[in-house]
């Protein structure tokens, strides 16, 4: 059959746009295989306490952060993630002024701190790459610098989400996923991110050391969540993955700020005098155990301990850590006077709570004929004071027997007691597992401590 008039002519000039636009297509997707094969050279490069080189270091996050989020994003948002438009921006004094939202911006504007910048015509990640990273780097090692920008990457993700909520919930969302992709890093064998020993700690570490101070309402529009709030965030995202974090929009944040509610207790930062602090304390653990003791034992009751003040540890029979142990032979918490007044002095009256916590424990599972020596039996003991805490709570943790800031300082008491300069304490585990079961007590109760 003949063609109708015209037909040949359009269909060479279809073939022609045809094969124009096909070699447009590869080109891109040459280009992209090549920035791809480029980021595939990146070498693996080791993350965690010890500090890194940071121009690989960053590189190698902002790789993996991609992967990620190109992977989570549309599994829990059903939506194809869109790439950082102006991408990953290392500032220094040296760096050309650069805008955000139309406001324009310098290194002096940025000094200290990394953001996100999400103005209308703004989709970047800009970072102080001549003091803040090299400080982290320096005092928390390698992953510390990756948390902060998986913590701006959150933000970036909150944008393409399009999540509308309060300051303080933006941000322990940011958090939670900056503890999804950790997990995801840890468990991705070819990730550009390997994590190294101490990882895991050193990045609940750089998270408390962020955190608001004591006293900062949650209704503060630049509130960032207390540091047990921001830690707890963190954890929730290692321990449920990006999904997990989409909740906390709907109301599964959990905050614990508060502003002071009186003048005193402002003054004060919530804090007893250290006397009171010990008496009032250790009546409470004394009530507590006799009370809770049969969930742990059932059928024991809870014989209570002497209380003995001494000014050095003991050396005989007596189970003693920083300011406080158990001598089983008479039945005794030992409560080292000088070490406990440091801890009250340098973090506060729950950091002695946590000292006497852990004294009661050690005395709790004596009577119960548990070991008290290990990992297991150390994270056991942290749940325990996660469970006392709940019940000094009452019904929340805004609970009259709480002021602000005492979760965080059982919290800064055991991240200080899981870390010396050699590293975690094998014997008893690092801050971030035992964070967890600090929170698994706090959260659920004594019976998740069995």
């Amino acid at each position: 059959m003949s063609s109708p008039r015209g037909s040949k002519g359009a269909a060479g000039v279809a073939t022609l746009v045809l094969m124009a636009v096909v070699a447009v297509v590869a080109l891109m997707v040459a280009a992209a295989v090549a920035n791809r094969n480029a980021d595939d050279d990146l070498p693996q490069v080791q993350l965690g306490r010890d500090p890194a080189s940071l121009d690989p270091a960053a590189a190698a996050t902002q790789r993996s952060l991609l992967d990620f989020w190109n992977d989570q994003f549309p599994a829990v948002y059903g939506r194809r993630f869109e790439q950082l438009r102006g991408g990953f921006q290392a500032k220094t004094p040296q760096s050309p002024p650069f805008t955000c939202a139309g406001k324009r911006q310098t290194y002096e504007d940025l000094k200290g701190n990394a953001f996100y910048c999400g103005g209308p015509d703004d989709d970047y990640i800009a970072y102080d790459a001549v003091q803040l990273f090299p400080q982290l780097n320096k005092e928390f090692g390698g992953i510390a610098p990756a948390v902060v920008l998986a913590h701006e990457m959150g933000h970036a993700i909150q944008r393409r989400a399009e999540v509308e909520a309060p300051s303080v919930v933006t941000e322990l969302q940011a958090d939670c996923f900056a503890g999804s992709w950790l997990r995801y890093a840890e468990k991705t064998a070819d990730d550009p991110v390997d994590l190294s020993v101490g990882a895991l700690d050193t990045s609940i570490s750089t998270i408390l050391v962020l955190r608001d101070q004591p006293g900062t309402p949650a209704t503060n529009p630049q509130a960032h969540g207390l540091g047990f709030d921001r830690v707890n965030a963190f954890q929730t995202g290692y321990e449920g993955g990006a999904r997990e974090c989409a909740t906390f929009p709907q109301g599964r944040a959990v905050t614990t700020e508060l502003p002071f509610r009186t003048v005193a207790e402002a003054r004060t930062a919530g804090n007893l005098p250290f006397s009171e602090a010990v008496r009032v304390l250790s009546e409470s653990l004394d009530a507590y155990w006799t009370a809770a003791v049969p969930q742990v034992a059932p059928g024991k009751t809870f014989d209570r301990p002497e209380r003995k003040l001494v000014d050095r540890r003991p050396e005989a029979n007596c189970v003693v850590g920083t300011g406080s142990g158990y001598c089983s032979d008479d039945n005794a918490v030992v409560l080292v006077m000088p070490e406990l007044l440091q801890a009250h002095r340098r973090i506060g009256d729950l950091a002695t709570g946590a000292a006497l916590s852990e004294a009661w424990g050690l005395a709790v599972q004596f009577q119960a004929g548990v070991t008290s020596a290990g990992r297991e039996p150390g994270l056991q003991r942290d749940c325990f004071t996660g469970a006392w805490l709940s019940a000094l709570a009452g019904n929340g943790l805004e609970g009259a027997s709480l002021s602000p800031g005492d979760v965080d300082e059982v919290l800064a008491s055991i991240v200080v007691g899981s870390t010396s300069p050699a590293g975690s304490r094998s014997d008893r585990g690092g801050a971030f597992e035992r964070t967890a079961a600090m929170r698994r007590g706090l959260f659920q109760g004594l019976r998740a401590c069995s």
